[in-house]
């Protein structure tokens, strides 16, 4: 058992802080994680409790007791479909592509205990958000379900055991699919044996997993919450009957949710064998995969592909030369090109569901009228929903606030390149403006074009957008150069074991925040009228994106000179 918690210890680590990173700036971390709990993960853990309560609330009202667990069935089918999606990049990393079995695999350790320990480790890192949204979700159905309804049933002691049992052990079976094809595949195919082809098979999937989930959930037509009520006490969503039949675990957990003990007996069997087979599975084929891999992926260039390639080098200023190299690494890294490029693909699916969920009260077609006849308050609320976009999706995409943590153990080079510092910074911030400036321009004009939005409106909403990225930019790279993660074993835990992101997120919510209740109030109050605020809104963002500049020139510059290796 010792043995088996080190191994646990060792593979989790590559997500963890090193020392000296803990040892920097803590106070800042702990600041930050204060932050980012209160402003991300309890909006985002609220939003689906609520989700849930209410949908348990109309379920109970329109079906009774027998189908109270619907709505949490649904939530919980999608938190299981969004486990899978993106757990099964991080299981085929962690398996199979990671650092530590150059040192793991010669020692006397049985496969099924290296598995296991790399099991468990996936299991804890992914259940940190996790557990708050199935907590939510949970909360949200006792709340609605109540401990005596009027309709029978209620909340009793098997249901709470089973929350707290739900809580901890939910991820087990979606990660669990996601080792099992990832041992079958990996054992039979030589094709999946290439980093970077799994990596962009599974972003492409990604993206066709969420298109695929809006129009399975009947979404094209509009959205009519009634309906969809009564489908679900039906049973009448497609979708998620065939979940049912593959997440098996959620239709056990809501069933004990709802006080079956036998229910809940078959949730705990059930999730330990699926780890049972996993183990079973990888004793027969992980070695035998893990060494046909080979020392790793990269080969040395030959003298006559060198020789080529530098016959086609050109001489360049140092930021566009730097800049050329942080875009190529982006594009030709799969880690970054899923998580950093591909949300830029992604969010415009949650545009289109947002489009098609209003469709029944047409809320969006009355304002789109009111912005054409430049009706004042819709005019500002667009103002507000171009620049909070903006800084949403910068800091999503994660460009900047990863910038100095991609650099890795070659962290170093930074100082020592005959390119001044800044540079480097100006080169890795331009690679987010381009990146996340170039795909929210293209949409805003397509937009504004097809609505009849008027030309001079656009040409604002345009310039907003990109002071609104260069300050999100400029603010995610300082972050990122007051503690950067330099210790990973691969691109994929470069991400995910960085913070930043939330850091930026959370101090841009606090900005957007308040630059949207000023801007509000200003327009209560009646002093201004609107262009006079869009006008003070245009130049609070130049004045956030020029400050932010500076404080990464003084301050971001003198933070990466601190760090020591």
């Amino acid at each position: 058992m010792n043995v088996f918690l080190q191994l646990i210890k060792i593979t989790g680590s590559s997500v963890e802080p090193s020392i000296d990173e803990k040892k920097r700036s803590q106070a800042f971390g702990v600041i930050m994680g204060f932050l980012v709990f209160t402003l991300i993960f309890i909006p985002v853990s609220g939003f689906v409790g609520y989700m849930v309560y209410a949908l348990t609330k109309g379920v109970v009202a329109l079906g009774g007791a027998e189908s109270a667990a619907a709505g949490l069935s649904l939530m919980l089918h999608i938190i299981a479909l969004f486990s899978v999606v993106f757990g099964f990049t991080v299981v085929m990393s962690v398996f199979y592509f990671s650092s530590d079995l150059n040192y793991l695999l010669p020692l006397p350790i049985s496969p099924m205990k290296i598995v296991g320990a790399k099991l468990a480790s996936t299991m804890i890192s992914e259940n940190v958000m996790e557990c708050f949204l199935v907590f939510s979700a949970l909360l949200g159905f006792m709340a609605g379900y109540g401990f005596d309804p009027p309709s029978g049933g209620g909340i009793n002691a098997v249901s709470i055991i089973a929350a707290i049992f739900g809580v901890l052990t939910f991820p087990v079976v979606p990660i669990c699919y996601c080792a099992a094809i990832c041992l079958v595949v990996m054992y039979f195919s030589k094709f999946f044996k290439n980093k970077e082809r799994v990596s962009k098979l599974t972003a492409f999937s990604s993206i066709v997993i969420l298109a695929a989930l809006v129009f399975a959930l009947n979404l094209s037509n509009g959205f009519d919450p009634d309906a969809f009520v009564s489908q679900l006490i039906n049973n009448d969503i497609g979708l998620l009957n065939v979940l049912d039949k593959i997440f098996f675990n959620v239709s056990l957990l809501s069933k004990a949710m709802s006080g079956s003990f036998a229910a809940l007996l078959l949730y705990i069997i059930a999730n330990a064998a699926s780890v049972g087979i996993v183990l079973l599975l990888a004793s027969k084929l992980y070695l035998k995969a893990v060494i046909s891999l080979g020392g790793g992926e990269g080969s040395a260039s030959s003298k006559e592909a060198v020789d080529a390639y530098s016959k086609k080098i050109k001489e360049s200023s140092q930021l566009m030369t730097y800049f050329k190299k942080e875009l190529k690494i982006l594009i030709r890294t799969p880690a970054y090109m899923s998580n950093c490029m591909g949300i830029n693909l992604i969010w415009p699916i949650f545009i289109y569901v947002f489009v098609v969920l209003q469709k029944q009260s047409n809320f969006l077609g009355d304002s789109i009228d009111k912005l054409k006849a430049g009706d004042s308050q819709t005019v500002l609320f667009a103002t507000l929903l171009v620049f909070g976009v903006s800084v949403l999706l910068t800091s999503l995409n994660c460009i900047a606030s990863s910038a100095v943590t991609r650099e890795g153990r070659h962290f170093e080079v930074m100082k020592y390149l005959p390119v001044d510092i800044m540079t480097q910074l100006n080169a890795k911030a331009l690679v987010s403006i381009v990146v996340s400036g170039a795909g929210l321009i293209v949409y805003i004009i397509t937009a504004f074009a097809i609505l009849g939005i008027a030309p001079s409106f656009t040409i604002y909403c345009v310039l907003l957008s990109i002071l609104a990225v260069i300050y999100s930019t400029y603010l995610g790279i300082y972050i990122d150069t007051k503690n950067p993660k330099l210790i990973w074993e691969d691109e994929l835990n470069a991400l995910r074991g960085n913070y930043h992101v939330f850091y930026n997120m959370a101090l841009e919510l606090i900005v957007t925040a308040a630059l949207c209740g000023a801007s509000y109030g200003l327009f209560l109050l009646g002093f201004l009228p609107v262009f006079i605020i869009q006008s003070l809104i245009m130049l609070l963002a130049a004045f956030l994106s020029y400050e932010f500049y500076t404080v990464c020139k003084k301050k971001g510059v003198a933070n990466i000179k601190k760090i020591e290796m």
